[in-house]
């Protein structure tokens, strides 16, 4: 099958929080509306029009039935069960006889929603129809692999879709396939072996349309998945990985990780900075040496979607593992980062300090922790310096740095405390 991608087709509209628009009141004719409450933190939603209740008690990763709603300019709300108060509002325009979806979901702690249009062309005797639809831009430029449920993707593999790096929703065009069971895997661009998303097995009935949808996760890398019949069945595929990598501040010796059967690290001469790994979530016994030598490391608990650092410190002899939650959301604003230092020296107790652009970012970070993420403005030529306590001097002091916008950035300090390694690691 061929590639497409694109923006969304035409008769299908997505939107995110919008201004309220008036409400067609008084009007016997409607059109059909759904709630899908693909949030995680919403245990139950209603949706409200025009502040009466239409639909009520949508379970997360669960759709309701349709309701018919007046149409005209809508003013809808999603609330939690059982409250008026609105948690996201959107006014889209409802046509007479036709049907959409509204789907409540979340990115970086933000609620979102998508206005979705169900209401394509049936498609011909013998075929299915198959689109995406990218409400996770967090996790950049993505490859869609339609394929034999028991396919193998290898480097050759021609991904069905591609969806550019994007910093707003995207969807491709609708794809005419043979009715089937088919497996849906969405990984990094030009990358098989980065898994981002998965579902396993996905039926296309004959004359059906599915959207599937690739929605925000906790961490921002990976994707959780949903099936969306056009005027029929919700199925939700929430990711059941969480992504890793080892950062290693240890002065010296060779690091190695895995998590119960899953190769972290091979082996990488400390200090060190990994890349991310997809392991299973949950609690796996970890495995860390560094100079053969087994680390403490504590139980370790992975979210499901989440991003993490295991970060190694301490002595060849006498390492320990620290887990550090990443947040590889974009930034609100485009023309700005989000930043933070993680302390990862080998000795001392000093907290270290960042200053950007002669701005205090973070201060008294102390080894084997990190500092929130604070925002900064992207700069062509960006200055950036860490301190400790323990010197006058900086312990590391960059100018000229080229940061464009949109990205996620972790200073790493790592090493001995006497001779640091500093590491600006864009981390999205």
């Amino acid at each position: 099958m061929s590639g497409f991608k694109g923006w969304l087709a035409a008769g299908m509209l997505l939107a995110g929080v919008a201004a309220l628009s008036g409400c067609g009141g008084g009007s016997s004719s409607q059109g059909q509306v759904r709630l899908i409450n693909a949030t995680r933190s919403h245990a139950s939603l209603d949706l409200l029009s025009d502040s009466t209740r239409v639909i009520s008690a949508v379970t997360a990763n669960a759709a309701s039935s349709y309701a018919g709603v007046d149409a005209g300019s809508a003013t809808l709300q999603v609330v939690a069960n059982g409250s008026s108060t609105a948690l996201l509002s959107s006014g889209p325009t409802i046509t007479e006889d036709l049907s959409y979806a509204l789907v409540a979901y979340e990115s970086g702690g933000t609620l979102k929603s998508a206005w979705l249009a169900e209401n394509d062309s049936t498609p011909t005797a013998g075929t299915a129809q198959l689109r995406i639809v990218d409400l996770a831009p967090d996790a950049g430029a993505l490859d869609v692999h339609v394929t034999g449920i028991d396919t193998v993707l290898t480097s050759a593999t021609v991904p069905t879709f591609t969806l550019s790096a994007s910093t707003s929703v995207q969807s491709t065009v609708l794809l005419a396939v043979t009715p089937g069971t088919y497996r849906v895997r969405v990984t990094a661009a030009g990358n098989v072996a980065d898994l981002r998303g998965d579902i396993t097995q996905l039926t296309l009935g004959e004359q059906k349309i599915v959207q599937v949808l690739l929605l925000p996760t906790v961490g921002g890398g990976l994707v959780d998945m949903a099936a969306l019949v056009e005027k029929g069945a919700y199925a939700a595929t929430p990711n059941g990985n969480a992504r890793v990598r080892l950062v290693s501040g240890v002065a010296g010796g060779t690091v190695a990780a895995a998590a119960g059967t899953t190769l972290v690290e091979a082996g990488a001469v400390s200090p060190t900075i990994g890349s991310y790994v997809t392991v299973p979530a949950g609690t796996a016994p970890w495995a860390v040496t560094v100079a053969g030598v087994a680390a403490a490391v504590p139980s370790l608990t992975l979210a499901a979607g989440s991003d993490s650092t295991l970060l190694v410190t301490g002595t060849t002899t006498a390492a320990q593992a620290v887990l550090l939650a990443d947040d590889n959301h974009a930034p609100a604003l485009s023309t700005n980062d989000n930043m933070r230092i993680v302390n990862g020296l080998a000795g001392g107790n000093a907290g270290l300090s960042l200053t950007v652009d002669f701005a205090l970012l973070a201060s008294n970070v102390l080894p084997g922790t990190a500092s929130s993420y604070k925002t900064v403005a992207a700069n062509a030529a960006l200055r950036l310096q860490v301190d400790s306590p323990l010197s006058v001097t900086p312990v590391s002091l960059q100018t000229g740095l080229n940061v464009t916008g949109g990205g996620v950035f972790s200073v790493f300090v790592l090493g001995d405390a006497a001779a640091p390694v500093t590491v600006l690691r864009r981390d999205r």
